[in-house]
């Protein structure tokens, strides 16, 4: 997915700067609760490990590669504040024997992960080095004395419904945007022969017009039609005639393979092609190659068809020069083409070279 890189770096670099003002904000709570003897120790905590940490991150999103890694910064954020949090919880109990909360390492966990936007595996990888963390420091410093068990046990499950619950959500965001990319491609693509349909046709379209007419370059129009399509659909069924409809589609996108070119179904057993920048030689030659793969396809028509095998017909119009037309006036073009290479016997294309 593209993503939008200012709005989406001064998203993050605000949400930087307001969990350095959390940090600020819980200063002043804390504070109040600390005997004075210990206030250096938890203002260089505060203001000399963790304040400069996020500093350090805001600073480092101002580098060019920043977002492609940012996942990882963030991982090691949260991390490094936890671990300042332990070092202040633990010698808070060696130097004063004071028992200093650990809900910081929880209230960390969340906002980095959804605030920042950790992703699942990340998370959980952060998560299980800082409950690695938390069990180390109840090892070497019991500090919470028989509430110990349960304190782990309430750390630990935290950031585990912190990582579940990150997964829950990218799941949820990833089915989304499959449903939507989904409903995107039904809006635009003909479900059967997975061309353009006429409307996302016609979109396209103008906008390749008025490409050539900025470029002064050719355009061309194919209108191709399936001979005898009613017949064939009558003798073997429409589930046959669904797959002459892929066929057609195949051999469409064998012969046209340009980004530029704009393949579409025009309704029923209809399909266009536009094309630019092109010259009139290169375009009878793609008509000829459609010819030939249908004579290569070798699927069998029906009974009281023009030929034993399914072919199409194709009208070309052919314009050098596109300052004065439209794409309205060009298809119109192709169709009268099309109709004059189905008077002449099918299975046969006809170039009428534009001139409006």
């Amino acid at each position: 997915m593209q993503i939008n890189r200012p709005s989406e770096l001064l998203r993050l670099r605000i949400a930087l700067i307001i969990g350095a003002v959390l940090v600020l904000g819980f200063m002043i709570a804390d504070l109040m609760l600390l005997p004075s003897n210990m206030y250096q120790l938890y203002i260089f905590d505060r203001l000399l490990l963790q304040l400069p940490i996020i500093l350090f991150v805001v600073a480092v999103s101002f580098w060019r590669r920043f977002i492609q890694y940012r996942a990882f910064i963030f991982a090691g954020l949260v991390i490094a504040l936890s671990y300042s949090n332990y070092w202040l919880i633990w010698v808070c109990w060696d130097e004063h024997s004071f028992i200093f909360p650990y809900e910081g390492t929880i209230l960390y966990a969340f906002f980095c992960v959804f605030a920042l936007g950790i992703p699942f595996k990340l998370a959980i990888a952060a998560n299980v080095i800082n409950i690695l963390g938390f069990l180390g420091l109840m090892w070497i410093a019991p500090v919470y004395g028989d509430r110990v068990l349960i304190s782990v046990a309430f750390v630990s499950g935290s950031l585990f419904i912190c990582a579940y619950a990150r997964y829950r959500l990218d799941r949820s965001v990833r089915m989304l945007k499959e449903t939507n990319e989904r409903l995107l491609k039904l809006s635009k693509y003909d479900p059967l022969s997975d061309l353009l349909n006429r409307r996302a046709f016609r979109e396209q379209s103008e906008k390749l017009l008025a490409l050539s007419k900025r470029h002064n370059v050719s355009m061309a129009v194919l209108m191709l039609d399936l001979d005898d399509f009613k017949k064939y659909n009558d003798s073997f069924g429409h589930q046959q005639g669904d797959e002459a409809i892929k066929v057609q589609a195949r051999i469409m996108k064998e012969v046209f393979k340009r980004e530029t070119d704009i393949l579409g179904r025009y309704g029923g057993e209809e399909f266009i092609v536009v094309l630019s920048d092109i010259n009139k030689e290169q375009v009878e030659k793609h008509a000829k190659a459609l010819l030939d793969k249908w004579r290569e396809a070798k699927l069998k028509h029906a009974e009281g068809a023009k030929y034993p095998l399914m072919s199409c017909s194709i009208g070309v119009a052919y314009a050098k020069s596109v300052d004065d037309i439209s794409i309205d006036w060009i298809i119109d073009e192709a169709d009268k083409a099309l109709y004059k290479a189905k008077e002449k016997g099918k299975a046969q294309f006809v170039l009428k070279e534009a001139q409006c």
